[in-house]
């Protein structure tokens, strides 16, 4: 595909970098030392100019590109260039990254012909926020053409996985010492092994007490650290619900900020002399869950040391940059997608993904998920269909609340979801597989 990224950022380099492989990729930008950067690392065609500036796009006026991508820092950068590519430009489709709440509530992405917004902010906030109801996961992921959840939890001892699995339940992935694979029912976790079911959220909920019975059962009480976006989102979505919420910013304006928009909801309290003897005076120790919401990963890690440090059980902290990702997870640290790592993941999937196959990514981008519905007028109802090979994947049909192996060739039906997971270095393999059923 011809794919247009306005934005040469943390996310437009990462999408450059990985899209290049596969298609041809121009990246516009106004930074020229940014871009000089990308083309000395990647092979992509760079433009310096003003996203804003309809001008910039006079090089590209010649040819029709499958999809343009907005991903710079600004809500209203990214919407002008939408538009401008719109007129000046031949664009299939159009995806754009967003942080400005408003804008999922408003109908302007559809007015502007926008094929699909991301909204990173929410992510992250939505994947802290889905804590709640699986207090001993460490991450839960919702699908929606299904009711089975993709769930990891730390495991504490030694369970063999023919004692896990089920008939709604399977073992999808465990990571151990920064490797993934998936296991066979001959396999048994390990202490400190990440495991990844999928399946049934009640059998799931039991099988993560009994994977991890020190976290805690319920969250009640919980202190955020940060009162920047991301803090104050998570903040307004945990208030919602039945839950003390402290959040803690050393900056008065902000704290200010994030009582006009928390109201009463939430205890706003500005640590202008440092945070660590708030643990004591505030009562922050007694808190089921503590959130380290800043931009700064080091500072994240740090304040979920010092949660861990007064007893707090379950930590939580806003991974950035995916280099910290296994240094959180080796510190039992639970690691939260931030929104620049979002944005280029769930960009990705939107591109990878169609009417008929869709993909996610987990475990930091290591485990990959296909999936394919089959319609009612789908040519995969006139004959059986081969199961995916390879000792790094397994693949699995849904029928209803049933997940069945599918280790042979078969039949399905109408209302059956095929779905396969696998470690990242057999995606080609996975996705290949999955198109051609």
């Amino acid at each position: 595909m011809d794919i247009i990224v306005a934005g040469a950022g943390r996310v437009g380099f990462r999408l450059a970098k990985t899209l290049c492989v596969k298609h041809n990729v121009t990246v516009l930008d106004q930074n020229e030392d940014a871009l000089n950067r990308l083309q000395e690392s990647i092979d992509i065609l760079a433009i310096v100019g003003n996203i804003e500036d309809p001008r910039t796009y006079e090089l590209l006026v010649d040819k029709t590109y499958d999809i343009f991508i907005a991903v710079t820092d600004v809500d209203e950068t990214n919407i002008i260039s939408t538009l401008i590519a719109d007129e000046t430009i031949q664009v299939k489709e159009k995806i754009i990254r967003l942080k400005n709440d408003f804008f999922t509530k408003s109908s302007i992405s559809e007015k502007l012909g926008i094929t699909s917004s991301v909204f990173p902010f929410q992510l992250s906030a939505n994947s802290v926020l889905s804590l709640l109801g699986f207090p001993r996961a460490n991450n839960v992921k919702n699908f929606e053409d299904f009711e089975q959840k993709l769930i990891s939890v730390r495991a504490q001892s030694a369970i063999s996985i023919e004692d896990i699995i089920s008939n709604s339940v399977k073992v999808v992935g465990i990571e151990r010492d920064k490797n993934f694979f998936i296991p066979s029912s001959y396999d048994a976790t390990q202490k400190d092994d990440l495991v990844y079911l999928f399946g049934d959220e009640k059998e799931i909920k039991e099988l993560c007490s009994k994977l991890d019975p020190q976290m805690p059962q319920k969250i009640t009480n919980i202190v955020i650290f940060g009162a920047d976006v991301l803090g104050v989102e998570i903040a307004s979505m945990l208030s919602r619900y039945d839950t003390n919420i402290k959040l803690i910013e050393k900056d008065l304006q902000k704290c200010e900020k994030a009582s006009e928009i928390l109201q009463e909801n939430v205890a706003v309290i500005n640590s202008k002399y440092g945070d660590y003897h708030l643990f004591k005076e505030e009562g922050l120790k007694n808190a089921d869950m503590m959130i380290a919401s800043t931009k700064n990963d080091e500072e994240n890690i740090i304040k979920s040391l010092e949660a861990k440090e007064f007893g707090i059980k379950k930590v939580v902290a806003i991974n950035n940059d995916l280099e910290h990702y296994h240094l959180m997870h080796k510190l039992g640290i639970v690691a939260v997608r931030g929104p620049k790592t979002n944005a280029y993941y769930s960009i990705l999937e939107k591109i990878n993904s169609s009417s008929i196959v869709s993909q996610r990514k987990y475990c930091g981008g290591k485990g990959m998920m296909v999936m394919r519905k089959i319609y009612k007028d789908s040519v995969l109802l006139e004959t059986k269909i081969r199961p995916f090979s390879d000792e790094n994947g397994k693949s699995y049909i849904l029928k209803g609340e049933k997940i069945v192996d599918f280790d042979e060739k078969t039949g399905v039906e109408e209302g059956d979801i095929v779905v396969a997971f696998g470690a990242e270095e057999i995606s080609d393999k996975l996705e290949k597989w999955i198109s051609s059923l």
